[in-house]
């Protein structure tokens, strides 16, 4: 997950004594640049996505899959980001069809977490527990969405928590997502990242050597 979450590499730094306790941290920190986010990169895949029908921008994140920071007042005051960052580096994995449940406001997939009877935009979800109303529904095409994923290494192996689990956003929000991606400041893209955390630890084995 680190390679593909980083890709260059500007600096490096040795942790605090005190940091590495009884020697089993990293000893080492490196500052990686997030992949995608050079700038040349970044300008080229966001006027590559204008003027893209809602369909053929969910086909191009489909085979792109670029890495793209979720903002954090999307959850806002519901989940903080546990590290640094503004948000959640997340990248999508897949097309799904969506809608926005009208009881929890959340957005979830169409055909998994709704009623059969739960058509288009509105309806509850399935964890809705009250009486599902079923009369004067007006039918309406789902949305069309994209599930992104956890590509922050720092939250790997967490799928059950919120900070590292996936996340279902309609195209209305990645077109936010892009643009508020286009605003960050190029210093918020590059992170302090352990050796460990990019896929490779270095940890002490004795005699003051090191091994990966």
């Amino acid at each position: 997950m680190g390679i593909s979450f980083v890709g260059k590499v500007r600096d490096v730094r040795q942790i605090a004594e005190a940091q590495i306790g009884e020697g089993v941290a990293d000893m080492v920190e490196l500052k990686d640049e997030v992949n995608g986010h050079e700038a040349t990169e970044k300008a080229n895949r966001i006027q590559a996505s204008q003027g893209l029908s809602d369909w053929q921008l969910a086909d191009k994140f489909d085979k792109d899959r670029p890495v793209l920071l979720l903002p954090s007042s999307w959850w806002s005051g519901q989940h903080e980001p546990e590290f640094e960052s503004a948000g959640w580096w997340q990248k999508p994995t897949r097309r799904a069809k969506c809608k926005q449940c009208a009881q929890c406001g959340v957005v979830k997939e169409f055909g998994k977490d709704f009623h059969n009877t739960q058509l288009g935009r509105g309806g509850r979800c399935i964890a809705y527990k009250g009486r599902i109303r079923t009369t004067n529904l007006r039918p309406q095409q789902p949305l069309i969405g994209m599930i992104f994923t956890n590509a922050d290494s720092r939250y790997a192996d967490r799928l059950d928590d919120k900070q590292g689990g996936d996340t279902i956003v309609a195209m209305e929000r990645v077109r936010e997502a892009i643009a508020f991606n286009a605003e960050l400041a190029d210093e918020s893209t590059w992170l302090w990242l352990t050796s460990e955390q990019m896929g490779f630890p270095l940890r002490p084995t004795g005699e003051g050597e090191q091994r990966s």
